[in-house]
């Protein structure tokens, strides 16, 4: 940079720009710095992180759970049975046998709603039997589901 006593014959106008200027410049260093890693840099802001697919479908499920828990006996009218057993199968790691499938969806093990809608999603192809029955989302399922949470 140039010496300070050359600045003595420059206007007061251009000696306050190149005093702006210098400033603005450290704040560009520093923010270079802040970015590379460097130690004594500005903070820069990181954008969240993005849920993951499984990650959203969990969610989606608890909540709708919660409602259906707040309303009590009349719960069953915010019921979707398909939509949950599909949730809570792609959530499943490992995969799950029917009644914890229909249980982690909040669908009644009893009845024989939940055993129609598992059959329902296997013939349509959104849900297949591993060996050993458990049921697991099939590809086209996943694909499906995975394409509905990147666009939330």
């Amino acid at each position: 940079m140039m010496s300070d006593l050359r600045l003595l014959h420059w206007p007061e106008e251009d000696r306050a720009s190149f005093a702006e200027f210098s400033s603005i410049m450290t704040d560009v260093q520093a923010r270079i710095q802040a970015i590379s890693g460097e130690a004594g840099g500005v903070p820069v802001p990181r954008p969240p992180r993005v849920p993951t697919s499984r990650e959203c479908a969990a969610m989606i499920l608890r909540h709708r759970r919660d409602v259906r828990a707040m309303a009590g006996e009349d719960g069953d009218l915010f019921g979707d049975p398909a939509w949950e057993i599909m949730l809570a199968v792609f959530v499943a790691d490992p995969p799950r046998d029917d009644a914890a499938a229909l249980e982690a969806a909040g669908v009644s093990i009893d009845g024989s709603v939940g055993a129609r809608w598992i059959r329902l999603l296997i013939m349509r192809g959104w849900v297949e039997r591993t060996g050993d029955g458990m049921l697991c989302a099939t590809t086209k399922g996943e694909a499906i589901l995975r394409g509905y949470f990147e666009r939330l």
